[in-house]
């Protein structure tokens, strides 16, 4: 969505009424604060500002901010149910008063860049006046001509009372067409409650009593990845930490944060392991001697068993492997399980959701997840 406000911004500038596109870009911003909470939003405008910024400069920066501000108010309003009306003056109040704050302070402060920006101002002006002219508004351009001369002389008064037109219009469009557009977005990207079955509390125990190599078997949709995930998070503050429980999931790709192999063992250790003791854990699941490997060249299963040697390496007392067998060929299947089983050996529970007769046949046993209730 940041990026979607600064493409927005970027085309807008190669045109002489750029500052017209900030309904369109404020519609991101809007959807944003209409359905996540205000971190979201924070996040997306900071990377839509820089990006902003190193693309085109200041004044598109600044541009971002309004839509940021503007669509921000928006769609917190309609989240709350707002009407049209309520939701403009709020945009306006806010939008304007921290706008205008910001701008003149800046320019106040840096005399140097005041005067690039009058410039500037100055020569996106006689732009616009010859669009005017070619298009038959001649009349138009040289009426506006010195209001637009006595505004960029006394930048201080206009400044203020131009953004207070242009917060207003914003406000309204955004309500009249901003709105009902932020609306259908809501409604396409709207998710659904998940329909799968919620884990009853003794299928929890079983998985979290249980001992050696478990695997939890039952058909696609039967709830065996809400099972591990239920396990996973009934203990607060002891998933991921030294000695509590350590997850793995199907997509290796997605648990992998360093570019070497090395680096990615010890990603968030404090302090790091000593390098044998690194070196010792990825011989454990078959990976040795690829300690200076790139992780982005290695195989899906060899990628699975660096996430196993990443859990390792915390000593969890509980491994959860939700499916890491499902999306490998036979070689790298056996491959993992060996390494799962090697990690149960060592003295790890090790839980394997899976629906592969091989995988099963590995287990010590068995918890069977029934079918789902249609």
């Amino acid at each position: 969505m940041a990026d979607l406000a600064v493409g927005v911004v970027i085309i807008a500038r190669l045109t002489p009424f750029a500052y017209l596109t900030t309904v369109l870009g404020a519609i991101p911003f809007a959807v944003l604060a209409m359905r996540h909470r205000r971190h979201v939003l924070v996040v997306s405008f900071w990377i839509s500002v820089i990006l902003a910024f190193l693309l085109t400069g200041f004044a598109a920066a600044t541009q971002v901010l309004v839509m940021a501000i503007f669509g921000g108010v928006s769609g917190r309003a309609y989240a709350h149910g707002w009407g049209g009306f309520r939701t403009s003056v709020a945009a306006i109040a806010f939008g304007w008063t921290v706008v205008t704050a910001l701008s003149l302070g800046i320019l106040v402060a840096f005399s140097g860049f005041r005067r690039l920006n009058l410039e500037a101002a100055a020569i996106q002006w006689t732009g616009s006046s010859r669009v005017l002219h070619r298009v038959g508004l001649g009349s138009a351009a040289e009426f506006l001509d010195p209001i637009v001369v006595w505004s960029i002389e006394n930048w201080y008064l206009s400044l203020p009372a131009s953004q207070l037109v242009f917060s207003v219009i914003v406000a309204f469009l955004i309500s009249r067409i901003g709105g009902p557009t932020i609306k259908r977005v809501d409604r396409s990207v709207r998710t659904e409650p998940s329909k799968r079955p919620i884990p009853s509390p003794e299928s929890v125990a079983a998985v979290q009593t249980a001992t050696g190599f478990v695997a939890v078997t039952g058909p696609n949709g039967a709830g065996k990845s809400t099972l591990l995930r239920a396990v996973a998070v009934a203990e607060p503050g002891v998933l991921g930490e030294r000695g509590g429980i350590a997850w793995i999931g199907q997509r290796p790709d997605n648990q992998i944060l360093g570019t070497r192999v090395l680096d990615d063992l010890a990603w968030g250790l404090k302090p790091v392991p000593e390098l044998e003791t690194l070196r010792s854990t990825l011989e454990a699941v078959g990976l040795a001697g690829f300690d200076q490997r790139e992780t982005d060249t290695l195989s899906g299963g060899e990628q699975q068993r660096l996430a196993i040697a990443a859990a390792l390496i915390r000593n969890p007392t509980l491994l959860l492997s939700d499916e890491t067998t499902a999306m490998l060929d036979p070689d790298g299947r056996e491959l993992v399980r060996d390494a799962l089983r090697a990690a149960s050996d060592s003295g790890i529970n090790v839980i394997h959701a899976t629906h592969l007769e091989s995988d099963i046949a590995s287990a010590d046993r068995q918890i069977q997840i029934g079918p789902v209730t249609p």
